[in-house]
This record gives C-alpha cells, structure tokens and sequence, in this order.
C-alpha cells in the first residue's frame, strides 16, 4: 500500500474513489460516505488527517479577481467541497489553486503569489516527500505537471500572465499579486496522457494497490526529477503530437517562449 510516513495530496472521484476504498478493505458507511473515504484515508499515513491534502481550486478569481478563502467553494471534486465545508482544515490563500491540508503549511504569499513557483504547496509537497495520490481520479487530474514546468524553467509553449486582485480570509481583505504561466489562447495544447502513463508505469513510478487498480500514486519528488530531466532533454516532452507540432514552429524549435500579445488583445 502507500508508504504510511510520506503526507499525501490526493485527487479524487468519489464515485470511482469509493469502489477502490472497498476493494482496499475500507468498510463505507453509505450514511457517510466522504467521512469514510476520508478515515480510510487518514489510516494509510502517519498524522492521520494532519498528513493529508486535497486540491480546493476554485477558478471564478479569473473573473471576479477576488478569492474568499472562506466561502468560495471548491470546484474540483466532491470529496474536498465536503471537507471544506464539515471543518478541520486549513485553506490556502492562493486564487485558482488553493489547498484543503489538516494541518496550516505556512506559505509565504507576501501579496505575490505563483501558485506553481519556488513557495507553492506544490514544491511543500516535495520539500515533504509527498505521495501524490488518485483515489479513483485519472492521471491528467495531476496540476503538479504545471509546477514541474514552472520549476524546469518556464515552458516555452506558455506564457506569463498576471491576475491582480484580493483576497479574503476572515472577513479581511488583502490585494494580490497573482501571476501563472497560462495556455495560450485559441489554440491546441493539449498532454500526451496515454504516453506519460504508459512512461510512468515502465519506470516503476506510476504505482497501484494490487486490490483496487483505482487507488493510485506517485512520489512527488521522483516525478519532478523524472520529467525534469525529460524536459531538459526535450521542451516538449509533455505535450501530444498536434501541440509538439504547432509550438515547435511557434517557438523556434524551443529557443523562444509564446507571448501573452501573440495570443491575446493586452
């Protein structure tokens, strides 16, 4: 099973997540279900929910250039809305990609904030030699992948943006200096998902309970350092064969990074 001293950020679908639980051995309680995903959880670490993270993105900031750290519910999954709004949790400040965490990770923001950069939760969970866990969420639920490309220097296929605004905790406002690089706009990108998988698996780094093939997970720190490496040797790694094509001509083979202005009326 999942090595029990590592915390464990985890994406989930509760309907496929409780069919991989119950095959795991985790006894559901149908009257509570999410408490149950969230205790069978809860055993497969040390610290128990004090170990445990959920992704609590919310995406409307884009729009509204305010985040209520409090109130803006989470839109990626059934299992974290649940948990943000039953307590005990810790959300981060950070627009878009927030965190629900048992416990407080102490992220710097200081009114600046690259939700994939150097004082992320992302690069919390490599300083911490997290698991990165599917509880019956696919592969591509993975956003770690925009912080290894952020780490690996920037991709040249996406572009800088930046999103001031405010945020709220507590009733108390605070403005933001918020910018990620972003997909360029009205055109093709899209991750080669099927050869990233197939990849992962032959390196032994893409691992699953022997019981339930839904219950999935990988070291945090070895994916950086697999598809850093893979990066450096070739930009375009990541991408499928219809995005590899377009950004190759669009970069110049990768020597120069896609323009927010090429995109986009700024």
């Amino acid at each position: 099973m999942i090595k029990r001293a590592k915390p464990m950020f985890v994406h989930s679908d509760i309907g496929r997540g409780m069919i991989a639980a119950k095959r795991a051995g985790a006894r559901i309680d149908p009257r509570a279900v999410q408490r149950s995903l969230i205790d069978f959880l809860a055993a497969q670490v040390e610290g128990g929910m004090d170990s445990l993270l959920f992704p609590a993105f919310n995406y409307d900031y884009g729009k509204k250039r305010v985040f209520d750290v409090d109130s803006d519910p989470v839109q990626v999954g059934a299992l974290p809305e649940w948990l943000r709004q039953n307590g005990g949790t810790h959300r981060s400040p950070v627009p878009f990609f927030s965190v629900l965490s048992g416990r407080d990770l102490g992220l710097k923001t200081d009114e600046q904030i690259n939700p994939f950069g150097d004082a992320s939760a992302f690069q919390w969970l490599v300083d911490y030699d997290a698991n990165l866990t599917l509880l019956g969420a696919p592969l591509h639920s993975l956003t770690f992948i925009h912080y290894v490309e952020e780490i690996s220097g920037g991709p040249a296929y996406r572009y800088n943006k930046s999103f001031p605004g405010k945020t709220i905790k507590g009733g108390i406002a605070a403005p933001c200096d918020f910018s990620m690089h972003v997909r360029p706009m009205g055109v093709h990108l899209d991750y080669d998902w099927p050869r990233l998988e197939a990849d992962l698996r032959a390196q032994g780094l893409l691992q699953r309970s022997s019981s339930a093939p839904d219950l999935q997970w990988l070291n945090a720190h070895a994916l950086l350092e697999y598809w850093g490496n893979q990066i450096v040797t070739d930009p375009f790694y990541l991408l499928d064969a219809p995005s590899r094509e377009l950004f190759k001509k669009a970069t110049d083979g990768g020597k120069n990074r896609v323009q927010q202005e090429e995109y986009e009326n700024v």
